[in-house]
């Protein structure tokens, strides 16, 4: 091997691994950052804590990964998760015996919505960005009809044990569902043939269809299953709330791609995967965990935010390119 082979190879190596794990070493520089600003808040609990803090995050960032992933985005996922928690707790208005029945009905209107995105997306062939931004002013219209401006309803405890309850009265009930279908679709995203195709889309969607993909099927898949994502961070978020609100979605839009950005996976598809978007996600929910100890005022958080996502982009970028 020549010279000149060995030190692509090299910088091929530190590529895949820069882009693999280095957003995991950024999470724990931050983890050691925090307990060096805040000693007393540096313990398992706490950690804990920002696990159910970032598991809404985190979850409907799954269903925004497989979406860059194809080379698509979804711009609607934060309106999905505000129509689908006021839909509920307006449904439930404080019924246990309801919140099996009625969360089981949210999970197909996610479903339903993320197909509608994806049958816009690939029968009318309307752009993701176009699709997904109309979906979000349909939906925000819609939620707005629904509780003529004023949600009303109560979490009866039971939901509120999704967001709010510990197993063993140590690991939140959230957090656990968070990683559980994080290890699904990590699962699905490596070792199966769905997972393939869809790495496959996202880096040629000619190669791909010339190799027998059903880049149309796929896609609608994924679009669906985005919403569903975003249904469940909806019952989660709702659990944890305990009330009811019309601004709880209105961050997890960008949050949710920036979550999936500073994972690893890139914007021109077919890189990345969920598990650097499980740290993007602790990485986001650290960070203003960590501005708000230092009395960094909410317009300043989004600055910093916004850099720190510029500066990845541009690191990754720069990295994938050498």
């Amino acid at each position: 091997m020549s010279k000149g082979q060995r030190t692509l190879r090299t910088h091929g190596m530190g590529s895949w691994f820069f882009r693999s794990y280095g957003v995991y070493v950024g999470l724990v520089l931050l983890i050691v950052l925090s307990g060096v600003l805040s000693p007393q808040s540096f313990n398992a609990t706490d950690l804990l804590n920002l696990g159910k803090q970032a598991a809404g995050l985190g979850i409907v960032s799954i269903g925004q990964t497989l979406v860059i992933l194809t080379g698509g985005i979804d711009l609607s996922v934060g309106s999905v998760i505000t129509f689908i928690h006021v839909f509920s707790v307006g449904t439930i208005l404080g019924r246990p015996h309801l919140v099996l029945p009625v969360s089981a009905l949210c999970l197909v209107l996610g479903l339903s919505i993320g197909s509608c995105n994806g049958l816009g997306i690939t029968k009318a062939r309307i752009s993701p960005f176009v699709m997904t931004l109309c979906m979000d002013l349909i939906l925000r219209g819609l939620y707005l009809i629904y509780t003529k401006g004023q949600p009303r309803g109560i979490v009866p405890d039971n939901l509120r044990f999704i967001g709010r309850g510990r197993v063993l009265t140590i690991l939140p009930v959230a957090f656990l569902i968070w990683l559980l279908i994080s290890a699904v679709f990590i699962f699905i995203l490596k070792k199966t043939t769905f997972g393939a195709k869809v790495h496959a889309i996202g880096a040629n969607p000619k190669t791909a269809f010339l190799s027998g993909v059903r880049n149309d099927r796929i896609i609608l898949s994924i679009y669906a299953l985005t919403g569903l994502c975003g249904s469940i961070s909806a019952l989660v978020l709702t659990g944890d709330m305990g009330a009811v609100s019309l601004g709880l979605g209105s961050d997890y839009a960008l949050d949710s791609i920036a979550a999936v950005v500073i994972g690893g996976t890139s914007f021109v598809g077919g890189i990345g995967g969920v598990a650097g978007t499980v740290a993007g996600a602790f990485i986001i929910k650290l960070l203003i965990a960590l501005l708000q100890k230092v009395n960094i005022s909410h317009a300043g958080r989004l600055i910093i935010q916004g850099i720190l996502i510029l500066v990845i982009v541009g690191v990754y970028s720069k990295k994938s390119k050498s």
